[in-house]
């Protein structure tokens, strides 16, 4: 079965590079993270690998044999394993040729060279769970389409036993003049629970990528959960801003992981070719959910406008007004307000006073002010830099060393003298530079 499939190649990674450095770095970096790594330095050795054996992520340099051939490479891996998670190798590629990429579908994930340890673990890791999530998925639709198949001859037996009793009926009855009972039919009805499984694979790819969008995700679906009820939304609805709430950043997974942190931190400091590319996550977000599953075309809609602006101004379509569907119009102050880090207040008054009518719909910013003292959020996450730590802060996540030596615990409330220690260490020894705060 496809889903025993994905997890048998899940920790299979196969890298291209023509440097025997770079691969020897690779594999005993895979293999730490307990990955097993196959690499190869020609094209011609990786094709004949996956033509043979499956893999659930490649790695390939962008300029394999000194011949650009990375990028052929890549596009051959898609064709002999659709499924598997492609990542490309890159040093020098300007912002332009990485857009051209991208325009091609053919790149999961860029890794620039040299690689920071974290980002490799963490492309991979999300590279291995988009490979279970398709797997999973395929898995998924195989049953769907088996119950499908079961129920349409059961509908084709229940409509000749009907025929046949319509005949029966209409020979013994007819001259009595009653009319014979209504048939009954058979409704072909699906569970969400396929949904659900996909669902919580990708929101877990969203939180290993950045774990800023993964809890804005959680946040967001709990606000909303209270909008709907205050609303009166019919259970369509309610669950279509749900589901809109979860994945409405899964679009940014095919982005640059470091210009996806530039745009969160200052989208000022990104560059007008980065905030193209960023500008298209909201319809990238859209063709994945409609890849996915028919079922989640209601919540690709909704995903597609949640940057549209009331004024016209957003992206991508420049939907203004009531013309912005009005689940997208509920959820954008929603997103906006789980993503701040300012006290409440301050952020209230600001979105009540500067971006209502402007940024948002009014009546959406009014719905959110009520629905924020009636809903137990989960708490916020901010991932910070290594030298922003300062006492008073709780940690969310751990801070190891670079030997995986625990330095600090989770929900530990710094002081001057943890602060003092992190910063000693990795001045003797550079540790993650990136580290995870409640807010």
């Amino acid at each position: 079965m496809a889903e025993e499939y994905s997890n048998q190649n899940a920790k299979k990674v196969l890298v291209a590079d023509s440097d025997p450095a770079v691969l020897q770095a690779m594999k005993d970096q895979l293999q730490a993270i307990g990955f097993h790594a196959t690499v190869v330095d020609t094209d011609t050795m990786a094709i004949e690998h996956l033509r043979s054996e499956m893999f659930a992520a490649v790695v390939v340099d962008h300029d394999l044999s000194g011949e650009g051939k990375g990028l052929d490479l890549l596009a051959q891996v898609k064709e002999i394993q659709p499924d598997t998670s492609r990542l490309m190798l890159a040093s020098g590629v300007s912002i332009d040729e990485m857009t051209r990429i991208a325009s091609k579908g053919l790149v999961f994930r860029y890794l620039t060279k040299p690689w920071m340890t974290n980002d490799m673990k963490v492309a991979i890791l999300n590279a291995s769970e988009r490979y279970c999530l398709r797997k999973e998925i395929e898995a998924q639709e195989n049953r769907i389409q088996t119950l499908t198949d079961k129920l349409q001859v059961a509908e084709q037996s229940v409509t000749q036993a009907n025929a046949n009793l319509a005949d029966s009926v209409e020979d013994g009855d007819a001259a009595s003049g009653e009319a014979p009972a209504a048939t009954p039919r058979v409704a072909v009805s699906f569970s969400s629970d396929e949904e659900d499984i996909a669902l919580t694979a990708m929101n877990r790819m969203l939180y290993t990528f950045h774990p800023n969008l993964g809890n804005t995700a959680l946040r967001a679906k709990a606000l909303c959960a209270t909008i709907a009820d205050a609303l009166g939304l019919s259970e369509t609805d309610a669950r279509t801003l749900n589901l809109a709430a979860q994945t409405h950043d899964i679009g940014l997974m095919n982005s640059e992981i470091g210009m996806v942190r530039r745009w969160m931190r200052s989208p000022a400091k990104c560059s007008p070719e980065e905030m193209e590319v960023i500008r298209k996550h909201p319809e990238i977000a859209e063709e994945t959910l409609l890849a996915l599953h028919e079922s989640y075309a209601p919540v690709a809609k909704i995903v597609r406008h949640h940057h549209e602006n009331w004024d016209g101004t957003g992206y991508p379509d420049k939907l203004k007004g009531e013309t912005i569907p009005r689940l997208s119009r509920l959820l954008a102050p929603v997103i906006y307000y789980c993503n701040q880090n300012m006290a409440d207040m301050q952020l209230i008054r600001e979105m009540e006073t500067e971006l209502a009518d402007r940024v948002f719909d009014p009546d959406a910013v009014r719905t959110l002010v009520q629905a924020v003292p009636l809903t137990r959020m989960p708490r916020g996450e901010r991932e910070i830099l290594l030298i922003e730590l300062k006492p008073g802060m709780e940690l969310a996540r751990p801070i190891f060393n670079t030997n995986n030596m625990k330095l600090l615990d989770a929900a530990l409330i710094l002081e001057e003298k943890h602060v003092n220690k992190v910063h000693s260490i990795n001045n003797m020894t550079p540790i993650n530079p990136l580290c995870l705060v409640y807010c």
